[in-house]
């Protein structure tokens, strides 16, 4: 296996062995020739590294309750700070957002809400979102691609940078390794709902295995 490929099966294995009751809540993975039907359109190519995320797993199952033990998403950066999961998207719904996203742009660069306005780039590729707010994002035509997790409302700032995928899901799995994250009760969710932060006193050693993986 890849660096990458190993980094999300020791995430998934941290995952299960943190919570004993956790499913694997992720489709299972696309063929190449499946990706390549369904991206055909693009007006980019997506990197090597998109296409091996997306043969390990076609992003979060809609398993309704699955007999009332709802998953704990777990996979993005956005869940390890914030109460709103930035769900890991399937590419067909990648695709679809990326369209939505491209059109609206569309609309607002023929009215600008303002002379320096910057908005979605035709490049940008979501693979993760929490309802159009909290966006992870790939770029087309880059080999690899960096990943931004933004902020849409503040799109010009990201909230962080990744030098790529790879870098994103190492920094996470030596955090999962190092025990930084706790898996603790949502006490704004339902009676077993289960969230997992980082332990906020050591935030600044979550830092340094960012750097270490995007310096």
């Amino acid at each position: 296996m890849s660096e990458l490929t190993d980094g999300l099966e020791y995430i998934l294995d941290w995952l299960e062995s943190t919570n004993l009751e956790l499913f694997d809540c992720y489709n299972p993975g696309l063929t190449r020739q499946q990706i390549d039907k369904i991206v055909k359109d693009l007006p980019f190519k997506l990197s090597e590294e998109i296409y091996e995320l997306y043969q390990w797993r076609n992003g979060i199952a809609d398993l309704g309750f699955n007999n009332y033990y709802p998953p704990v998403e777990f996979l993005f950066p956005n869940q390890l700070f914030s109460s709103l999961p930035t769900s890991f998207s399937t590419l067909q719904d990648s695709v679809s957002n990326y369209y939505d996203f491209w059109q609206f742009e569309q609309s607002n660069m023929m009215d600008k809400p303002f002379d320096d306005y910057k908005g979605w780039d035709q490049k940008w590729f979501p693979i993760a979102l929490f309802e159009n707010k909290r966006i992870l994002y790939v770029v087309g035509d880059i080999e690899p691609s960096p990943v931004y997790f933004i902020d849409f409302i503040f799109i010009e700032n990201p909230l962080r940078v990744y030098k790529s995928l790879t870098s994103m899901i190492s920094v996470i799995a030596e955090c999962c390794e190092l025990g930084l994250y706790q898996l603790i009760p949502d006490e704004s969710g339902e009676e077993d709902d289960m969230i997992i932060r980082i332990d906020e006193e050591k935030l600044e050693l979550e830092k340094e295995i960012y750097q270490k993986y995007n310096s």
